[in-house]
Formats: structure tokens, sequence, C-alpha cells
């Protein structure tokens, strides 16, 4: 009986203050797993908070603007197109022509108002000899595709002399625009725009050279068939020279003996 009673006030020494806990009263319990957990998750926060105060330090530096005046520093003067002046106008045939020439229209009237036209041949062509027309008919090639090159030039310098204000207007915008120092004009998606933009006016600026050098290959394409046609007319008569030379030659003169011989003075 007395062992009885001594185990039990034992259990209960052992056992009320874990009781108590629970119940709210008294001690509070230790956790030794529960701690370890928080100490990592606070570590980790740390370690977050760190890392976000590193990319808002950078984000930040970035973000500054240039500490000088750009618009006066970086601006460079651009020369302005010229239009197409002439001095004098003798006969008052180069109105068209420089105005196409300034601000587009209709080249093929205006190439024609100041060049000599070039004239049709009529029937009485088919009864040359057959190497005379090939002759003929490749020079008049020559100047008709001379014409069509020219023409085509014509019209690209106008529009590009048209569309020069324009032009103009749209990269000195993108230039006040780079060169702001206005927060909202220098965000990201600012700075993307405009090189966006800049990308674009380089390609169309590289477009309109490509068909400048374009049209100039066409008029020296005009030029060396022109170079060639003569050329070929040249080899072609002195190869007619040699092969029929001789017989030409003979035809004239093997009656030179007896035409001498046989002269007297009358």
């Amino acid at each position: 009986m007395k062992k009885r009673i001594v185990v039990t006030t034992l259990a209960v020494l052992l056992f009320a203050t874990p009781l108590l806990a629970v119940l709210g009263i008294g001690d509070i319990v230790f956790d030794p797993t529960s701690y370890a957990n928080a100490v990592l998750m606070m570590g980790q926060l740390v370690r977050s908070y760190e890392q976000l105060q590193t990319q808002f330090n950078l984000q930040s530096f970035l973000s500054q603007v240039v500490p000088v005046d750009m618009s006066s520093r970086y601006r460079t003067p651009a020369a302005a197109v010229q239009p197409l002046t002439v001095p004098n106008d003798q006969f008052g045939n180069l109105g068209a022509w420089v105005q196409q020439l300034n601000q587009g229209g209709s080249a093929g009237s205006a190439y024609n108002s100041a060049t000599i036209p070039l004239q049709a041949y009529g029937p009485n062509v088919a009864q040359w000899p057959s190497d005379e027309q090939q002759k003929l008919a490749s020079q008049y090639a020559s100047l008709e595709f001379a014409d069509s090159a020219n023409i085509d030039a014509m019209g690209v310098i106008g529009q590009l002399r048209a569309n020069a204000n324009a032009a103009d207007q749209a990269i000195a915008a993108l230039e006040a625009d780079s060169l702001s120092s206005d927060p909202t004009m220098n965000t990201e998606i600012g700075v993307l725009n405009k090189i966006n933009a800049a990308t674009i006016a380089q390609i169309r600026s590289s477009r309109d050279a490509n068909q400048l050098l374009l049209r100039t290959l066409e008029q020296q394409l005009a030029d060396s068939k022109r170079r060639r046609d003569a050329e070929a007319a040249e080899m072609n008569a002195q190869i007619g020279r040699m092969e029929q030379g001789a017989a030409v030659k003979s035809q004239y003169t093997s009656t030179i003996t007896d035409t001498l011989s046989s002269f007297r003075w009358q």
C-alpha cells in the first residue's frame, strides 16, 4: 500500500509541469526543432532582403540621369537637304525638270520637257541590210534603256527630296527625346522604344541609299551597253574588212593594168 502511494506521487510530480503547460498554466515548453526551423527561416528572410536591397540599389543607380545637359552637350547640327536650283533657264524648259527633282511628280513628262525626243523609224528600215538593221536596233534599244534609267532615277530623287523635311523632323524629335532629362522619357520601355525608332530610321535610310545605288548601277549599265555596242560595231566592221577586203579590192583594181595599157591620149 505504501509502495503504491509512492509510485503515484512520483508520477504526479513527473507529469504535473508538462500537463500544466499544455493547459496554459505554468512555464512554456521549449521545442528545439521549431526553434531551429524558425532560425533557418529568419536567415532566409535576411538573405532575401539583402538581395532585394542590392537589386534596388542597382536599379536606382542605372536609372540615374546623366549629370550634364545632354541637349546642349551632345546635340549635333545637321545639314539641311538643299533643293536643286539652276542659275539660268535660257529656253524655259527646265521648270518641270527642277520641280520633279525637288518635289516629285510625273518624272516622264518632266524628263521629256528638256530632252530631244527619239524619233520612230518608218517601214523603209526593212529595206536596209540585215547587219545595219541589227546595229540600228541595238543603238535604239540603248537610247530607250538610258531614257528609262534616267526617268527612274529622277523619280527616286524627287521622292527623297519631297520626304526630306518629314524625315528631318522625325530625326529631330528622336534626338530631342533621346537627349531629354525627363525621367518619363528615360524609363526602360522608353529607351527601348527610342532604340527601335532609331533602328527603323536607319533601315529606311539604308533602303533609300540602296535605291540610289541601284539607279546609279542602271545608268552605268546603259553606258556600258552603249560602249559595248560601239565596240562590237567597230569589231564587226574590222572583221568584214579582213574577210571581204581582198575581194572588194580586186573588184576595183583588177582592171587597172588593162586600163593603163590601153590608155591613149586623144
